[in-house]
């Protein structure tokens, strides 16, 4: 995680970046649950995950006046206990150690007042390295995964104050939806992490 950043941060001079950005805050991330069916043996599965700090760091390039595109990446890592809904009752308590990355097109206001608002949306990659802490019964047939990636779209926005000339601050809303890998939830679908960023803003 800290090479990535590193590397991030180091991009952002020589390619002549618009801005950095480096922040930190919450993941709050959907719960799961299948349906119950008729003549089912056990409970329907589920998938719990608990809220996450989350860093972020953002690197943007200038395209036109007020559009832009941008380098997100994240660290999160939250817990999931999993319960497979089989007759034996299968379930796992696991630390997801997640790394995010997407490319996005971030829409701007004209500043005022110091005052700025932008929209992005984004698509990308999340690679969610699974840490097992307890095994019930047989919740991975086979071997336990060791990484998992799944696509990523991303959508959401904030808003930017500038406090001295150069540096800002930000608060940022951002959902990375994700089709869940069957690993993690069984039926698999469309699963929702929503992060909400504050940070430094360098640039612009």
């Amino acid at each position: 995680m800290c090479r990535i950043v590193v590397f991030l941060v180091s991009l952002a001079v020589p390619a002549r970046a618009q801005f950095l950005s480096i922040g930190g805050g919450a993941l709050f991330s959907q719960d799961l649950r299948s349906e119950a069916q008729p003549g089912m043996v056990g409970s329907p599965a589920r998938s719990d995950f608990d809220r996450s700090g989350l860093l972020a760091v953002d690197v943007g390039f200038p395209v036109l006046p007020f559009l832009g595109a941008g380098l997100h990446y994240s660290y999160s890592r939250p817990g999931l206990f999993l319960q497979r809904g089989d007759a034996f009752g299968s379930s796992a308590q696991l630390q997801l150690r997640t790394h995010t990355f997407t490319v996005d097109a971030r829409l701007r206001t004209p500043q005022a007042f110091g005052v700025r608002l932008y929209a992005l949306a984004g698509i990308g990659l999340s690679r969610f390295n699974l840490d097992v802490q307890q095994l019930v019964e047989v919740p991975f047939p086979g071997n336990t995964p060791e990484g998992i990636v799944s696509p990523v779209f991303a959508f959401g926005g904030g808003v930017e104050k500038t406090i001295f000339p150069m540096i800002g601050v930000k608060l940022e809303v951002r959902d990375d939806v994700t089709p869940i890998s069957e690993d993690l939830f069984r039926p698999g679908g469309g699963w929702h992490r929503v992060a909400l960023i504050g940070g430094i803003v360098l640039g612009r």
